[in-house]
This record gives structure tokens, sequence and C-alpha cells, in this order.
């Protein structure tokens, strides 16, 4: 992996595997000695769900998701530095470096929401790029999304869905529509980009098909 900041950004739509991924990544590190102690994970509660109430009102708009978006980027950016400006040789700098885990980010403010364009986080893109950040894109294919989306019971998630559509075909095509948003915007991205498909994939195969690839 490159030196510096280090991080990944976790992208991919409801029902790829994010959030099995990202455990399965956490526990597969655990064992990765060259990995920097200090480590920063940020799930999708804090990285784009927090903006949920303003959406529930019908208040949230660019302004929200881009000021999200600025405030961890510019929190990162601060960490690298205040580790560079500290003035280490270079092997306490590798010591003193630090690994960050985004759960959804920019591309997902872009893809899940018809207001926001690429043009809006391209900036934040290249700054992510300065912190060597790498974006992996977890996608899936129809017949396992359907089953996945729909092996979730209870009544919350199930009214959620039914934005998408009446029927769980609509519901499912809706998705994929913004899966290859998702990949128009990662071939976009200035970062690295990891497309990697889960739908034949355990989340533990899948966290070291990208340490693997890294």
């Amino acid at each position: 992996m490159k030196a510096v900041a280090r991080g990944l950004i976790i992208e991919g739509i409801s029902g790829s595997g994010k959030s099995s991924v990202l455990q399965a990544l956490l526990q597969y590190s655990q064992g990765k000695e060259n990995l920097p102690q200090s480590r920063l994970v940020l799930t999708e509660y804090h990285t784009q769900r927090v903006l949920e109430r303003k959406e529930q009102e019908g208040s949230l708009g660019p302004g929200d998701h881009l000021a999200l978006l600025e405030e961890l980027v510019a929190f990162l950016e601060g960490l690298e530095q205040r580790r560079q400006g500290r003035g280490w040789t270079q092997g306490v700098l590798a010591e003193a470096d630090f690994f960050f885990i985004l759960e959804r980010f920019h591309l997902t403010h872009v893809f899940r929401f018809p207001y926001m364009s690429w043009e809006m986080v391209q900036p934040l893109d290249q700054r992510l790029k300065g912190l060597n950040a790498t974006l992996i894109l977890l996608t899936v294919r129809a017949e396992v999304l359907e089953k996945r989306l729909f092996s979730r019971r209870h009544t919350c998630w199930l009214n959620y869905l039914q934005r998408y559509g009446s029927t769980p075909a609509a519901i499912v095509d809706a998705f994929l529509e913004r899966q290859e948003l998702a990949r128009d915007l990662a071939a976009r991205s200035s970062l690295p980009v990891i497309t990697i498909d889960t739908s034949d994939r355990s989340p533990a195969e899948t966290a070291e098909l990208i340490w693997a690839r890294l």
C-alpha cells in the first residue's frame, strides 16, 4: 500500500454488501502488521445517514451534503498536515501514519440524490487523492440483489423499498440504475478503483480480495 495517509472508501448500492464487507475488512486487518496503529473507521451512519432527518423533513439540499463531506475530508487533511508538520524522521513518520475507512462517501451522495452532481464533489475527490485513498466499488447481480433486498423483513425497510416501485422487479431495476450511475462516477474519479462483484463471494472472501489488490 502507498505511504503517507492511506484509506479505503467503500461504495455501492444497498444490497451490495458494504456493511458486511466492512466488518470483514476490520476482522481481516487485525492480523495486518503493516497497517498503522492509528485507524479511523466511519460507517454510513456518520458519512451519509446523519442527514436522514432533513431528508425526511424535505429540507435536505446540496449544501448539507457538501458541508458533511467537507467536514470529514478536512478532518483527515488536518491529521495529515499535523503529522507532516511535526517533522519526524522518516522511520517515525511510518509509525505515526494513520489509516481510514469510510463506508459510503462522495459517490453515494451523488448517485443517491438526483439534485447532486459529480461536478459538486469533484474537488473533494481530488483532495481524497491527496490522502492516497482507494475507492472500493461493490456491485451485485440482479437476481442476488433481489434476494438480499427482500431478506430483510422489518416493516420500516419494506416501506422504504416501496419508494422505488410497486413490484420486486421494479425495485431491483431502480437500484440497478443507481448501480450503473455509481459505475460511471467511479470511472470519473481520480482515485484508484477496485470493483468487485460480491454476488458469489462471502464478505470474508471479498475482504481478502480487497487487501490482496491494494
